[in-house]
């Protein structure tokens, strides 16, 4: 039902884009021979009133044709070519403003019944990254991104990635884990090449503060009898209580250990009082696309603390060897054994010596992810994944991995490189730390599959409502706003680079993010809607010949110069405008059918 309900939806926006031309040529007294959503032979339709009203083959838009549109000759009237300049000013520019008004309606509307949306609240904060330099803790609110009041995660998220490389200014209502009060942070975007366009290193909250359960279906979660509803209280007998930070830590641990793990729930049952639920949850595994050697990097070298508050002997430089007698291999397994009695004996290695630091019990786990940044260093070292070749192997967690197959390692993809190229057996140099000597091991790629328990936590969502009609206008206005002024800043950053053409999205890309909208309800699809109606809307106002905008010049060129353009000169500049439409969407496609296909 999603899908179809993204395919109307779609069709929704088209028909009231061409809606806006029909109407307005209407109005004008100029005759519609056809209305078609969608190009290419016709598919089914009627005629009424002498227009031919259609579905054609290609849903990639549709079209009005007005009657003299495609003649040379002598107007009639009734005809395209009899209608005054301001008349077909407006015909062309009919499905724009129908675009502009549909989301000027929708809007209020919707906010005055009420919009989920992600909330804004700061989930895990990349260690290194701008926003931990700066301060932003995991729980923290957004209040405001740049001036403006922000509703949703996607208005930050937005703000960030359209903004370039200039200052932003946000104001956050910290989380209740230290105590800090409210504040304003100044953040410099830094470009991202992964995903081609600037970011600051916050990912949204995936946990609410009541850890809510979503099952899998046929699920290992599903399986052991986990219903939808439940409410997480603590995992591996470590009390949560509804902590979404210690949730992650624990999850995240449990997912790289691949174990089973024990759940301790809270389910309400109908009119009988909440009910415990204790399970023991073994994970299904989940195959994986390709074959692998099951190495992961390690990354427990110590990069940076921040601004040296932690009272403790750890070094920036130092390696990170165990934690409570446990082998420590990242930031995950560091938190971790903070989460009990707070930060365990620390076993380091530093100028080749290895050292213990004592415990500090009133070091807790939140401050930990505040200030210290572990990485991979300067060399690749290893963290064989168990009951996989690399944790069946000789080679232990902290060997540093030097060359695949006579050739030079230096990073994951390096690795993977040489697992993909090497469908035989793959020779790994490695040496381990204190010896001279290296050694080699022989593997061979195996298929494989990630732990999967079957269930994630319902992320945290708010609805936002007005109680009053003018409310919902302002607010509703507001958001149309916002929406134009996104879609103008990602054409910018497309121009000047610092949006990569890689996020550009075509049918496909629309239909699948409307599907996703369409199954999380009727107001969050109308939400979506709402916003392609203002991208259409935006889109076609550019003055590029084939589109609205391209009438709309020629129409402006007309009543500047007093004569029209001669036919010859219009007829070559729309060709040329239509062969850059026509790349445009085989480029589109193209990425389009790379990124999910691909």
């Amino acid at each position: 039902m999603a899908l179809v309900f993204a395919i109307f939806g779609i069709g929704l926006i088209l028909f009231v884009h061409e809606g806006g031309h029909y109407l307005a040529a209407r109005f004008c007294g100029v005759r519609v021979e056809v209305f078609s959503l969608g190009f290419g032979p016709r598919v089914w339709g009627f005629q009424r009133g002498g227009t031919d009203y259609r579905l054609s083959l290609l849903p990639l838009g549709g079209y009005v044709r007005l009657a003299g549109e495609e003649t040379n000759q002598e107007p009639k009237p009734g005809e395209l070519g009899a209608a005054g300049k301001g008349q077909r000013l407006l015909i062309f520019a009919g499905g724009i403003l129908m675009n502009f008004v549909f989301a000027a309606l929708v809007l209020p509307i919707l906010f005055r019944f009420g919009v989920p949306f992600e909330a804004p609240l700061v989930g895990e904060v990349k260690p290194g990254s701008v926003a931990w330099h700066a301060g932003v803790l995991e729980g923290d609110r957004i209040l405001e991104t740049g001036g403006r009041t922000t509703h949703a995660f996607r208005h930050f998220a937005a703000a960030v990635a359209l903004g370039g490389a200039e200052p932003l200014v946000i104001r956050l209502l910290p989380g209740d884990k230290l105590g800090l009060p409210p504040r304003e942070l100044v953040l410099v975007p830094e470009f991202d090449a992964s995903v081609g366009f600037p970011r600051v290193g916050i990912s949204p909250a995936l946990f609410a503060s009541e850890l809510v359960v979503k099952v899998t279906e046929e699920g290992a979660a599903a399986q052991a009898g986990i219903l939808d509803g439940d409410v997480l209280q603590s995992l591996d007998r470590i009390p949560i209580q509804g902590d979404p930070t210690k949730a992650r830590i624990l999850l995240q641990r449990a997912l790289l250990r691949g174990g089973s793990v024990a759940l301790d729930l809270l389910r309400q049952n109908n009119g009988e009082g909440p009910q415990q639920v204790q399970v023991v949850l073994h994970p299904n595994p989940r195959s994986t696309d390709r074959d692998q050697i099951g190495i992961r990097r390690r990354s427990a070298h110590v990069r940076e603390i921040l601004s040296g508050k932690i009272p403790l002997g750890l070094r920036e430089g130092d390696d990170l060897l165990r934690a409570g007698g446990r082998s420590c291999n990242s930031l995950v397994d560091l938190a971790a054994s903070s989460l009990r009695n707070g930060l365990p004996v620390l076993e380091v290695r530093r100028d080749g010596a290895v050292l213990s630091l004592p415990a500090q019990p009133d070091l807790k786990y939140p401050e930990l992810l505040a200030r210290v940044w572990l990485d991979g260093g300067d060399s690749f070292e290893v963290a064989p994944i168990s009951d996989s070749p690399a944790g069946r192997s000789a080679m232990q967690a902290g060997d540093l991995l030097l060359r695949a197959n006579g050739e030079p390692i230096s990073d994951l993809q390096d690795l993977a490189l040489a697992v993909q190229t090497q469908p035989q057996e793959l020779d790994l140099v490695l040496l381990r730390p204190g010896t001279e000597d290296p050694y080699t091991v022989s593997l061979t790629a195996e298929a494989s599959s990630n732990a999967d328990y079957g269930f994630g936590l319902q992320g945290p969502q708010e609805i936002v409502r007005c109680d009053n009609i003018p409310d919902a206008i302002a607010l509703g206005l507001r958001e149309a706003v916002g929406m134009g002024r996104e879609v103008l800043l990602t054409m910018r950053g497309m121009f000047d680079g610092s949006v990569a053409k890689k996020n550009l999205g075509g049918i496909i890309m629309i239909g699948d993010v409307a599907q996703s909208f369409a199954s999380q309800g009727l107001i969050p699809l109308l939400l979506f809607l709402a916003l392609i109606s203002i991208n259409l809307g935006i889109l076609n106002l550019l003055p590029i010949p084939g589109l609205d905008g391209g009438h709309i010049l020629f129409v402006l060129i007309e009543m500047v110069r007093g004569r029209p353009l001669s036919l010859r000169i219009q007829g070559l500049v729309q060709m040329v405008g239509l062969l850059a439409v026509l790349f445009l969407i085989v480029f589109v496609t193209w990425l389009d059918v790379q990124r999910y296909f691909g």
